[in-house]
């Protein structure tokens, strides 16, 4: 642009040049005093033609208004593991003698996957049982004992002393009463924890032991994964946490589905980052009922931060600022003209404002930070790009 004008200078000075010299020529007799008046008209007029000449921009210094979809996305990456998950473990030590499902298999809520060994269960419990139906029978003869020293004792046969006696085994038989229902109750919780159950829906991922094997209590049996809803555990930096929230929109390309999204919604964010990465883990829950997704798969993708469709935006490059605020360059009728604008925030790390006031759709705005470019200015747009 400032090309432009030094020619323009140029080629006004060789007129100006060539009007003196014309002058001179065709009338050397009237003298310098006069030559030099009428030069000094034709500068004046020259530099007053240049004056009112437009300014001239190129299209592409010009930017139309209109509203445009607007979006920020955060990249994610990390990988796919089951929502629920439960590890059966074997209440107590025994011999396994069927297990009724194996890696890769579904199984029901409420199903039986293991079964234990119950002979040597079967027979401790009814030991409990017999031995809990003898001290209740001796509580019982406890309690009538007890009920005839007490008539013997309010008649005067029978001393205090054999009252307090019939009272004490009376507490005793009731104690060893309570403790042998309570090792029944044991026995029979064995005995129904031989048949390990499905917790839920789903489908075995792990299978720890083997039929005909002898486990002790609490030794992992099998892994049930539902693999229904899966969630991926992806890492955000603690720079980028602030911008995400439960419930955005989260698109991700899993490895071994190529050509094909999955969108999720961002269901946790954990309350600390982890130790050696400084990244904050972030949870993003898929639905997974045709089956596609396994646990373990890698996940990429990005995290909708937010999302303008009809956003009014302009380069900030455009912006202009003075005593009065802010303010862009306007085309009207052919000038210049100050408008001035409300910045309601910034896309692409500030390179973009959204205005909120100020401009329209079908506006014109000149996007190039020229110092010649004022208000009131006469603008022309050139043909060439």
């Amino acid at each position: 642009m400032a090309f432009k004008w030094t020619m323009r200078l140029t080629k006004a000075g060789m007129f100006l040049g060539g009007c003196y010299l014309a002058v001179v020529y065709i009338d050397p007799a009237r003298g310098t005093v006069d030559a030099n008046e009428r030069v000094k008209n034709v500068v004046e007029a020259a530099a007053a033609s240049q004056v009112h000449k437009p300014f001239e921009l190129t299209p592409s210094e010009i930017a139309k208004i209109q509203p445009t979809s607007m979006m920020e996305q955060l990249r994610v990456s990390g990988e796919l593991e089951p929502t629920n998950r439960a590890v059966l473990r074997a209440k107590d030590g025994g011999k396994i003698i069927e297990i009724r499902a194996s890696e890769g298999q579904s199984v029901k809520a409420g199903e039986v996957v293991v079964r234990f060994d119950t002979d040597d269960l079967q027979s401790i419990l009814k030991q409990r049982e017999g031995d809990r139906d003898v001290a209740k029978a001796q509580m019982h003869l406890a309690m009538q004992s007890l009920n005839r020293i007490e008539q013997l004792v309010d008649k005067n046969i029978a001393p205090k002393e054999q009252l307090d006696k019939a009272r004490s085994e009376v507490a005793a038989s009731t104690a060893r009463l309570q403790s042998l229902s309570a090792q029944t109750d044991i026995a029979r919780t064995a005995l129904h924890d031989a048949e390990v159950l499905a917790p839920f829906d789903g489908t075995v991922s792990t299978r720890a032991a083997h039929q005909g094997s002898r486990v002790g209590a609490d030794a992992e049996l099998m892994t049930i994964v539902d693999a229904t809803v899966l969630e991926a555990k992806v890492l955000v930096s603690t720079r980028d946490v602030p911008r995400v929230a439960v419930g955005q929109t989260v698109e991700l390309q899993i490895d071994g589905i190529d050509g094909q999204s999955v969108i999720g919604r961002l269901a946790r964010i954990a309350p600390v980052a982890d130790d050696g990465t400084r990244f904050v883990p972030v949870y993003v829950q898929l639905s997974n009922h045709d089956g596609r997704l396994r646990g373990g798969m890698f996940a990429s993708g990005s995290i909708l931060v937010r999302q303008n469709q009809d956003a009014i935006v302009i380069p900030a490059i455009s912006i202009r600022k003075d005593e009065m605020g802010d303010y862009v360059l306007k085309l009207e009728n052919g000038h210049l003209i100050r408008q001035p604008v409300t910045v309601a925030s910034t896309w692409n790390g500030g390179d973009t404002l959204e205005i909120s006031e100020g401009l329209a759709d079908g506006d014109a705005i000149v996007t190039v930070p020229l110092h010649e470019l004022q208000p009131n200015l006469a603008i022309t747009i050139s043909k060439a790009g």
